[in-house]
Formats: C-alpha cells, sequence, structure tokens
C-alpha cells in the first residue's frame, strides 16, 4: 500500500460515515445479519457494554433499547468509541446514544468496567492489536466476554466465485485491512492478552445487489486504497450490468403471480460477505 493506513482510514470514514452499517444492515443469512451474530452471545448477559470502534453505532442503539420482561434497561451502561469524528456524528444523529471519540489501544475507563465487550468487524483495523486486546482485558471483568466480527475469505460457495472472481480481476485487488484479510494470529493474541477462546465461527452473508445504486453502494464501503476511480467505476458498472441480466433472466422465465413475486424479491446477483466471529472469555 503506497499511502498510510491510518490516513486511509481518517479519510475514508469521514467520507463515508456510515456506509459500513448501511451495507451490513442488508447482509444476511437467513433471518442473520452480522450485527445480530455478534450481539446473539451478549444480548440479555452484559450488564455494562462497551462497543469498540462502534462507527456510526449500529450495536450500540441495539444494545441500548434491549428491555428486560419487565419493561427495564438490559443494559444500563452501553457506551460506544470509535476514532473517527464523522461516524461518531452520524451515530448521534441516528439514536440517542452514548458514543465517544478514544482510540482502541487507550480506553479512558477504568479497569473491570464492563461486563461485555462487543466490536463489530474493527479488529481488523486497530493498530497495534495486541494492545487494543490488552485494553480490552484492562476494562472488562474477569469472566467478560468479548465478542467480535472480523472480515473472512471464508465460507464461499463455488458459485459465489462467478461473481467475486471478475469483479476482483477489475479491482485488481481484494479488499485489503491493516491486519490482513484473516488476522491469522488472532487467536494467539486473545491469549496473550488474558483471553481464552470459546467459539471461532464463521458464516456466509450476501449482499443483493439490484443495480447500479446497490453496487455503488457496496463497492463504496470497501476499504481498496491504491485502486484508482477508474477501476472502481469498472467495477460499479460491471456488476450493476450483471444484475441487470440476472433480473431479466428470471423475468423471462417468469410463469405464475407467485413466481413472478419470489423472482421479484430475488432479482439482480448475490455477492458473498463471509464474515468470522470470536468469542473470547477474560480469566
Amino acid at each position: 500500500m503506497s499511502s498510510d493506513w491510518s490516513a486511509y482510514l481518517d479519510a475514508f470514514h469521514a467520507r463515508y460515515a456510515g456506509r459500513t452499517e448501511e451495507v451490513l444492515r442488508r447482509c444476511v443469512a437467513g433471518d442473520l445479519t452480522p450485527y445480530r451474530w455478534v450481539l446473539r452471545s451478549v444480548a440479555g448477559r452484559g450488564r455494562r457494554v462497551l462497543d469498540l470502534a462502534c462507527g456510526s453505532g449500529p450495536l450500540t442503539r441495539e444494545l441500548a433499547s434491549e428491555r428486560t420482561p419487565d419493561g427495564g434497561r438490559a443494559h444500563p451502561l452501553v457506551v460506544g468509541i470509535d476514532r473517527s469524528m464523522a461516524e461518531l456524528r452520524v451515530a448521534r444523529r441516528r439514536g440517542d446514544v452514548q458514543a465517544l471519540c478514544a482510540d482502541a489501544t487507550a480506553l479512558p475507563f477504568a479497569d473491570h468496567s464492563f461486563d461485555a465487550v462487543v466490536c463489530s468487524m474493527g479488529l481488523m483495523v486497530v493498530q497495534p492489536l495486541d494492545r487494543a486486546l490488552a485494553e480490552c482485558a484492562r476494562v472488562l471483568r474477569s469472566g467478560g466476554m468479548l465478542a467480535a466480527t472480523v472480515a473472512s475469505p471464508a465460507p464461499l460457495r463455488l458459485s459465489d466465485l462467478v461473481v467475486l472472481a471478475p469483479l476482483t480481476a477489475r479491482l485488481r485487488t481484494p479488499p485489503r485491512f491493516p491486519g490482513g484479510a484473516e488476522l491469522t494470529g488472532l487467536a494467539a493474541a486473545l491469549d496473550r492478552a488474558g483471553f481464552d477462546l470459546i467459539e471461532d465461527a464463521r458464516e456466509r452473508f450476501a449482499f443483493r445487489v439490484r443495480g447500479e445504486e446497490d453496487a455503488e453502494l457496496l463497492l463504496s464501503a470497501l476499504y481498496l486504497p491504491d485502486v484508482t476511480e477508474e477501476r472502481r467505476r469498472s467495477a460499479v458498472r460491471w456488476l450493476a450490468e450483471r444484475a441487470a441480466r440476472a433480473g431479466a433472466g428470471r423475468a423471462h422465465g417468469s410463469r405464475s403471480h407467485r413466481g413472478e413475486e419470489r423472482r421479484e424479491r430475488a432479482v439482480g446477483v448475490e455477492v458473498a460477505v463471509p464474515v468470522r466471529r470470536v468469542l473470547a472469555m477474560r480469566r
């Protein structure tokens, strides 16, 4: 990468604040989104929760709104932190949340302040990772849970490669992250920080592209340093054209009103978004 990661990320999130949330809310695997998946492990459990690298605040808002059976707040303390002021402004516009500007490697909280830490797609970008995980361990009580999702190259179906391979060829690179595409040392880093790894799972989510607007949305949410605007636009056009061809083919094969409704819901093309989830307990 020719440019500095810190500067690139600052500029990216200033320009596209809230964009990651818009895309991930539309990524589905059955009835799951990546947000629901990461929250399943802490919903109704942690009373005090830190949302690390909260971005525009989707997890912060969800946790703050969760209620107990008697109508009380399930999580009396929910705090989000992010280093991007642009993302935090979007978070505050979208809901009444407590969101602070802070760095994941120097958390402004006392030891053992939280019962749980959640992090959606943030561990790939915080640097250095060991220091961020050590800070998570410091602010968690013993037995507290860290639940985090990161990008993953798998799982994929063979049919996914029909879309991903030409798309990557037009961009001339897959999406990139400071910590690499897989965070291969994550389990060891968690152990060094004082965590026991409870689960390491992967799930295939999919974002449906129905036209150029969807293609533009998806591509604008990816970290693509050093990709020229010409290559990015070429990828957007190709993806939009493929979605249009897929929709035309399904419409041509329509046989019944019910079949038309099913095809209308499925029109366009799926782009696979594999996600990895790790759950770890503070020793």
